[in-house]
């Protein structure tokens, strides 16, 4: 096949030399470079995933400064003053423990009761006729001795009333009275009590 040949004209400037046609050539795409691009884009694509799934890493916790206290330095009034208070816990327990104790034994103890006059068998003393013509009067406290019977089996004035003549009719009065006994864990035993025994003149 011939091609067409083209005539040049020498007077026609250089410029105006039409350049000669150009063959339009197709470039093919590569098939390498097509694998290559989507190799990248995969591994793109997997870098992506892995690091977003990777562990979440917890901050450092923070560092706190450690202060050194200096030793306290003890006194010999320091190591008194300890042995003073353990000595004083130490008494107040064996206190306690003694009054428990205390407490313990009057609870398991049976109640012991005092001589008591009996109302019905207790007469009033006689007054004396001298003490009350003079207005005489007052209180006679007696100190008796009483059986585990109930009577009386000494009598002896504690505080005098003033009058000689009362005194004196209490304690005879006291011999006629009856007293309901004592008592220690259930049974009936001697005691002594102070009766007061009172006067009074008539107005």
């Amino acid at each position: 096949m011939s091609t067409p040949s083209q005539t040049i004209d020498p007077n026609r400037p250089e410029h105006e030399v039409p350049a000669p046609e150009a063959t339009a050539v197709e470039a093919a795409p590569s098939r390498n470079g097509l694998w290559l691009l989507m190799l990248l884009l995969a591994a793109t694509f997997m870098g992506w995933y892995f690091y977003g799934k990777r562990p979440a890493v917890a901050p450092p916790a923070p560092i706190h400064p450690v202060v050194t206290l200096p030793p306290v330095e003890r006194t010999p009034a320091d190591g008194a003053a300890d042995a003073n208070a353990a000595t004083a816990s130490r008494q107040a327990a064996v206190a306690k423990a003694k009054a428990a104790a205390h407490r313990k034994a009057l609870a398991a103890k049976p109640r012991a009761t005092d001589a008591r006059p009996i109302a019905s068998r207790s007469p009033e003393p006689r007054y004396p006729v001298a003490a009350l013509r003079r207005g005489e009067g007052g209180t006679v406290v007696l100190r008796v001795n009483v059986g585990a019977d109930g009577v009386p089996d000494d009598i002896a004035v504690s505080r005098r009333s003033g009058s000689r003549d009362l005194d004196r009719a209490a304690m005879l009065a006291m011999r006629d009275w009856r007293f309901k006994p004592a008592t220690r864990n259930g049974r009936e035993v001697a005691s002594v009590v102070e009766q007061p025994v009172e006067f009074r003149p008539a107005q």
